[in-house]
């Protein structure tokens, strides 16, 4: 079984004669190696997506329609589903391991431990891969949750559809009966990552409680946010999940932003082990100069490149957003399929 892993490329790519790359989600929808249409996809069964509403699905791609709410009942499928999308888009969906058919299963060797297949590092060009997976946690199942629309941002290049700042907060008991629901309906015994996002979550004054009551049940967490809350708030964070705080230069206040990441990295080379952060500058046109600028400010920080991560992520084809304003009220992911 192969423990490697090669750090900011999370995705493993295998070749039929069980080579493999290792690549960021970027570079993979960059050289267009996203296209599994006819695939087996774990999508419902290895992992689940959980929309604002609660609205349970097999994947962000809804694909197999709507499985339930988690607030009520969930119905889980039986077996991998064959993928009928032209195009994978969304960075969640793209750590589901997916296969081009069950002859290639051997070759998952992280997703399936048991393999007893032995992968070597791939050195030449190759374009021709029949499988893929996560290269960290592949044996923990994904439960992708958008706690909520609720944001303190109202970005430009945001859809409208996904972000406002009325909906009201989810109570502690209800997130709270919503994850039990997960445990006995899609893990049973198995342990999870999950990945939280909104709308903002940290805007619900029940996440570090909903957080502590996953975390005591060994799950893994991940989690997204503005970065809009104090330092103190962050260090609390930091020891239940992994953190993804974006920089977005519409609504951001810099200074409190740097005092922040600051106040993290201060917190994780305080106490080994914990989770790890990732600052994300999200770069529109016209910005480069002000992100690579702000990026020199972090790795300013002390400590912060032996402790956390950073990277510029552009937004590409703003004009989605036109569109969504102009009528659109649910994504057309063949129209939006380049924004990741």
């Amino acid at each position: 079984m192969s423990t490697d892993f090669t750090p900011g490329r999370p995705i493993r790519l295998y070749t039929p004669d069980n080579k493999y790359l290792d690549m960021s989600t970027d570079s993979l929808v960059g050289q267009e190696l996203n296209f599994y249409k006819g695939w087996l996809c774990g999508a419902g069964t290895e992992s689940i997506y959980i929309d604002m509403d609660g609205k349970v699905f097999t994947a962000s791609c809804r694909v197999g329609g709507c499985l339930g709410n988690v607030f009520e009942d969930i119905q889980i499928p039986q077996g991998w589903i064959q993928c009928p999308k032209k195009v994978c888009t969304c960075g969640a969906d793209l750590f589901i391991p997916k296969l081009k058919s069950e002859n290639y299963k051997e070759l998952l060797q992280k997703s399936f431990p048991n393999s007893n297949s032995a992968a070597k590092p791939l050195k030449e060009n190759q374009t021709n891969f029949v499988a893929m997976e996560r290269t960290h946690d592949s044996t923990y199942k994904q439960v992708y949750w958008e706690m909520g629309r609720r944001c303190n941002y109202d970005c430009s290049y945001c859809w409208p559809f996904i972000h406002n700042k009325t909906d009201p907060h989810k109570s502690l008991t209800d997130l709270l009966r919503a994850t039990l629901l997960v445990e006995e309906t899609f893990l049973k015994g198995h342990k999870a990552h999950f990945v939280i996002s909104g709308g903002e979550p940290t805007l619900n004054v029940y996440l570090i409680d909903w957080l502590k009551f996953i975390h005591s049940m060994d799950h893994k967490i991940s989690m997204h946010s503005n970065g809009s809350r104090n330092g103190d708030y962050y260090r609390d964070l930091i020891h239940y999940t992994n953190l993804n705080i974006s920089v977005h230069f519409e609504f951001y206040n810099q200074e409190r932003l740097l005092k922040v990441i600051h106040a993290v990295t201060e917190e994780k080379v305080k106490h080994k082990g914990l989770g790890h952060l990732e600052v994300k500058i999200m770069m529109p046109p016209g910005h480069r100069q002000q992100a690579l600028e702000l990026e020199q400010k972090l790795i300013q920080i002390p400590r912060f490149t032996d402790y956390c991560t950073r990277a510029v992520v552009p937004i590409r084809d703003g004009n989605n957003g036109d569109l969504v304003k102009a009528g659109y009220e649910e994504p057309d992911f063949q129209l939006f399929g380049d924004r990741i």
